[in-house]
């Protein structure tokens, strides 16, 4: 069976995508985790299938395959599994964006169900940001502006560019990935949830489980709160803060905490105690050059992470502040209060 596809949009020739080929590379050989979930199949996997090699398939960039398959002696899939992946099929295909991960096909079995997507070939932005310092060029600042750029884009359109906001849950540097242009594409929507009371409306706690734990907004274990789109507002907040120090979310000071940390480090600054210098990462090039921008994006961090949802900035005025910055005059006015 075959279907046609777009390579991406605007694009002028179909690309034959071979659905039997697919099924047939999917071997012990291409077992990849492309990306984290905080939820462990016992019987799903995900694999890397390279278009080049496969025959029956032109695609022009290697593809994940998320599969789950019944292992037990029921031959049938579980209705639940089949139920979650035809609504995410739907959920990324009826919104798509350039910022977030294509999906292009639903291959259904009798004993097993597939996810195919296009994948991104240049690694996670966790692997770019926290790897040994020798093992390849350090992102430098112009890079690393444009990612939180493009992830603030791609969370922005879930929360106000589809017909009702998707909340992704589990925004984090492993579940951003970078194309050979390290542009960012947001990934594993395996428990976004649609909001159909609309923006702003508070969703169900129960059942929701937080997901990296050092990304996770507060509101996830607060049973009195209410929780919003604004919990993927600061998971993209604790982004912003390891683009600008390089520090991993769960390893800042003694704190164990990214987030915290920034806002004990903020309140240091304000009382002239510390200098902003000292908590940029030293890897990135040129530093001085970028100070003031690099301040502008750890103050957006610090405040996309604040307890308080409401008093966090939308997905929409947190691009507005990255594109066109936010403050003016002298270094130190750009840390204040804004």
């Amino acid at each position: 069976m075959s279907s046609l596809f777009w390579s991406r949009p605007g694009a002028t020739q179909p690309i034959l995508l071979n659905e039997q080929a697919i099924v047939d590379n999917l071997c012990e050989d291409n077992v990849k985790t492309i990306w984290s979930s905080r939820r462990t199949w016992k019987d799903e996997q995900q694999y890397l299938v390279h278009g080049q090699g496969v025959a029956g398939i032109t695609h022009p960039c290697p593809l994940v395959v998320k599969k789950f398959e019944k292992m037990n002696s029921t031959p049938q899939v579980d209705e639940n599994f089949m139920y979650r992946y035809r609504s995410e099929m739907i959920m990324l295909a009826s919104n798509p964006h350039d910022n977030i991960i294509k999906v292009i096909e639903l291959i259904e079995r009798e004993d097993a169900i597939m996810l195919v997507y296009e994948y991104p070939v240049n690694g996670s932005l966790k692997s770019w940001l926290h790897q040994p310092m020798d093992a390849r060029e350090p992102l430098c600042w112009p890079q690393r502006r444009l990612i939180a750029i493009g992830t603030a884009n791609g969370l922005r359109h879930l929360q106000h560019g589809c017909n009702k906001p998707i909340i992704h849950h589990n925004i984090s540097s492993d579940n951003i990935l970078l194309d050979q242009n390290r542009k960012a594409v947001i990934t594993n929507f395996d428990d976004a949830w649609m909001n159909m009371a609309g923006l702003g409306q508070p969703l169900p706690i129960m059942g929701v489980l937080p997901g990296n734990f050092w990304y996770a907004a507060p509101e996830y274990g607060n049973t009195a709160s209410q929780m919003t789109e604004k919990v993927d507002t600061y998971s993209f907040g604790v982004i912003l803060l390891e683009l600008v120090t390089g520090r991993l979310a769960n390893e800042a000071g003694g704190d164990g905490n990214l987030a915290i940390w920034a806002h004990k480090f903020t309140e240091l600054m304000g009382k002239q105690l510390v200098n902003f210098e000292s908590a940029v990462d030293k890897r990135i090039p040129d530093q001085a050059r970028y100070m003031d921008d690099m301040a502008i994006v750890f103050r957006l961090g610090v405040d996309c992470t604040v307890v308080d949802p409401q008093q966090r900035p939308s997905m929409h005025m947190a691009l507005k502040r990255l594109r066109r910055g936010h403050g003016c005059g002298p270094f130190r006015g750009l840390l204040t209060r804004l």
